[in-house]
């Protein structure tokens, strides 16, 4: 199943479709319940077949679809009720290509890197990046798999992990470099309004039969700058989950951005950095593509 949110008749909503055009929106319907309205809901209601509930109850109407143009297309989660959690440094050729940048041997982590980025920073799969270079002019790019939780849980075991998991999605961390080289840290430069556009959908787990085996790519004016493949991760998806709840809780609609391959701008020589006018699109196989442009808003 895909899970869209949606805007239509000035509300925000969840919606299914299999092609990204038409849509079937379950609000629509009088006898709609509230776990059926957005995907949060949808994500809390605490039922494990909660997938063939709603295709039963979409399948038991006469709703008919309805065509969404792609600006209508917003976050499949719009207000994470945490920061997302994002791995560091997952990838060994993003390490290598960090080594040379920063000249000095960074080691492959015995464990892995954490860091959080503002729950505010979230933007839509079609919408614009604000560049604002009195705030930053480093502005990069980061192709990434996002895992969406579907169940509450703390001490995870990595043989529960995907007992855990609802689906996957395709998630741009859009990074401040000079923020994170000045104050030595990954929040402030990640969590810019507008940096973590995500989407277009939430691909149910179950048709994706190995998240650890997707191609991944970032193009820039379609020009391909990423172009890798999830199974060379170093920290595999149910080892960051046993790690991240060992230590807190995981809850319905976390997003987890599981990491960046190698081709990011800082790593280039020169150092390519995004600007006014840019487009951008991160894809991954068998989820989707989402396609933002960058516009200056400086001094705005």
């Amino acid at each position: 199943m895909k899970l869209y949110m949606v805007e239509h008749n000035n509300l925000e909503l969840l919606a299914i479709s299999d092609d990204g055009k038409e849509f079937l929106v379950p609000k629509m319907l009088d006898n709609c319940p509230d776990f059926y309205k957005t995907v949060q809901n949808f994500l809390n209601y605490n039922n494990k077949n909660k997938n063939a509930e709603l295709l039963d109850f979409i399948g038991s109407s006469n709703l008919n679809s309805i065509s969404i143009q792609k600006n209508k297309i917003l976050a499949p989660i719009q207000r994470p009720q945490q920061n997302i959690i994002c791995m560091g440094l997952n990838y060994e050729d993003h390490i290598k290509e960090s080594e040379k940048v920063f000249l000095k041997d960074i080691k492959r982590p015995k464990h892995p890197i954490i860091f959080t980025k503002s729950s505010l920073s979230i933007n839509s799969p079609y919408g614009e990046i604000p560049l604002r270079k009195e705030v930053s002019e480093e502005i990069d790019w980061e192709s990434e798999l996002a895992v969406i939780i579907g169940k509450a849980g703390i001490r995870i075991k990595k043989e529960e992990a995907y007992e855990y998991i609802y689906g996957y999605t395709v998630l741009n961390d859009v990074s401040a470099r000079d923020i994170q080289r000045n104050h030595k840290q990954f929040f402030l430069g990640k969590s810019l309004p507008g940096s973590c556009p995500i989407g277009p959908c939430i691909v149910s787990k179950n048709e994706i039969n190995n998240p650890h085996n997707l191609k991944i790519s970032c193009r820039v004016n379609d020009l391909i700058k990423q172009e890798s493949n999830t199974s060379y991760q170093i920290f595999d998806i149910p080892t960051q989950l046993e790690t991240i709840s060992k230590s807190t809780y995981l809850m319905p609609g976390d997003i987890i951005a599981t990491g960046t391959p190698s081709g990011v701008g800082f790593a280039r020589t020169p150092p390519e950095f995004l600007k006014d006018g840019d487009i951008v699109e991160c894809e991954i196989e068998g989820i989707g593509k989402i396609i933002n442009k960058v516009i200056d808003r400086s001094y705005q």
